[in-house]
């Protein structure tokens, strides 16, 4: 019998996986293509739902099979910072210098896009000429010197 290095790990999730996926899929074309009647009742609602909800349950396998089957971080895919520093005899080649420098710029670009802008303050340096409670009497077109000032609320 031939053994799949990827189905080793977390075999039963994968054959649950497998099951649910076939049973689902089953009851939702029996559920939607046929006519199935019990009792003189139909009953294809039934059927597409229950194979619809084995189908979700079949997505939670999934996801356990794969996050049980996730391995190390190979050291070249770490973050630069990570690393060990190489041997001084060593020198990486230029296609490690280029993904290096290539990670160096998205890291910057990251860090650039992730800082916040000043926000605008929310008092305005000088008052403006619509205020919530009056109207500056250099707005108003027709207002008498020493005349009070109009409400607007």
């Amino acid at each position: 019998m031939v053994q799949c290095r990827a189905c080793s790990r977390c075999a039963v999730f994968l054959a649950g996986a497998l099951v649910l996926d076939a049973a689902g899929l089953a009851l939702v074309l029996a559920g939607a293509a046929g006519q199935p009647v019990l009792d003189g009742q139909p009953f294809q609602d039934f059927l597409v739902l229950s194979g619809a909800l084995l189908l979700f349950l079949s997505l939670l396998c999934w996801l356990f099979w794969y996050s049980g089957n996730l391995r190390g971080i190979p050291a070249e895919e770490l973050p630069l910072g990570a690393r060990a520093p190489l041997a001084p005899h060593s020198r990486p080649s230029a296609r490690a210098r280029s993904r290096d420098s290539l990670l160096r710029l998205a890291a910057k670009l990251s860090r650039r896009l992730s800082q916040r802008s000043p926000a605008p303050s929310c008092a305005p340096a000088t008052a403006a000429p619509l205020e919530m409670g009056r109207l500056r009497p250099a707005a108003q077109p027709h207002a008498q010197p020493g005349a009070p000032a109009e409400r607007l609320v």
